[in-house]
């Protein structure tokens, strides 16, 4: 999408970004964008607050931060005593839900290569389904075997 060169009424903003103006109006209740101007009511946005809606409804759609923490990262180093602390929580827990689609794309590898049936009684599979949560992910018996045969 490219950015407006004039200001937009809220209604205008929602249909290009996909939001719902409802939505808009929230974040601005909970302080993360304000309107340029208000003409008869209505909400008025330049560029550079819809670039921060934009960025904004990414965030939200990934679905991997809160408000406060988009507020906090958009307000920068300068003005959040927690960025780098979000930053670093949120680096964390890309990290952990990597690894753990990473075990369960291996899961469901092992079992369309070796399983011609219900995988039930499969060590590997045993395993896997008896990690306590928030376990870090298993070798699979792949990287077993190959630490074995080096």
């Amino acid at each position: 999408m490219t950015e407006p060169s004039v200001l937009l009424p809220i209604d205008e903003v929602a249909r290009r970004l996909g939001l719902r103006a409802s939505a808009i109006r929230y974040y601005e209740e909970r302080g993360l964008i304000t309107p340029v101007s208000r003409h008869s009511g209505r909400r008025w946005y330049g560029p550079a607050e819809v670039r921060r809606l934009a960025v904004i409804r990414y965030w939200q759609q990934s679905g991997l931060m809160s408000l406060a923490d988009i507020a906090d990262i958009l307000a920068g180093p300068e003005h959040s005593q927690r960025w780098n602390q979000v930053l670093s929580d949120r680096i964390e827990a890309l990290r952990v839900q990597i690894d753990r689609m990473a075990a369960a794309r291996e899961h469901l590898e092992h079992i369309l290569l070796h399983h011609h049936a219900a995988p039930d009684g499969c060590p590997h599979y045993e395993a896997l389904i008896w990690q306590p949560p928030g376990a870090a992910p298993r070798p699979s018996h792949h990287e077993t075997a190959d630490k074995i045969t080096a």
